[in-house]
């Protein structure tokens, strides 16, 4: 039964994955699956589709982080994001990621890594 469930979430989060691909991983998708990704830290029960976005979205998150975190470790000149030295968490990111698009709405069409780098960029400026 378990690997059922396991082959049933396994497909819904690749079609969920495609659904991302085809709007373009834009600012509304990531409100969506990253604000249930917000609502599950914070305890709150989610549909299992939401649970699914909330996976996609640590998953990306995590991803995107781990990419901006090589990419300053080998150029420390221009740097426009400074996150603390201990990093920041995937949550952490998450919850700056959808603040960020619920005050700026008028950003909801960029893509996903736009907005997020934006919102991470204007939570940890570097000073120059």
């Amino acid at each position: 039964m378990h690997t059922i469930v396991c082959a049933v979430g396994f497909v819904f989060a690749t079609c969920l994955a495609s659904v991302a691909n085809a709007q373009g991983q834009d600012g509304s998708f990531y409100l969506q699956v990253c604000g249930a990704a917000v609502k599950q830290s914070d305890g709150g029960q989610l549909t299992q589709e939401e649970g699914l976005g909330a996976i996609y979205c640590g998953s990306y998150i995590g991803g995107f982080l781990d990419a901006m975190s090589l990419s300053t470790t080998l150029s420390k000149d221009n740097k426009i994001v400074c996150t603390p030295e201990r990093g920041i968490t995937n949550d952490q990111a998450a919850r700056i990621f959808v603040k960020y698009l619920r005050e700026n709405p008028e950003t909801l069409h960029q893509t996903g890594r736009t907005s997020l780098y934006v919102a991470l960029a204007k939570a940890f400026p570097c000073s120059k």
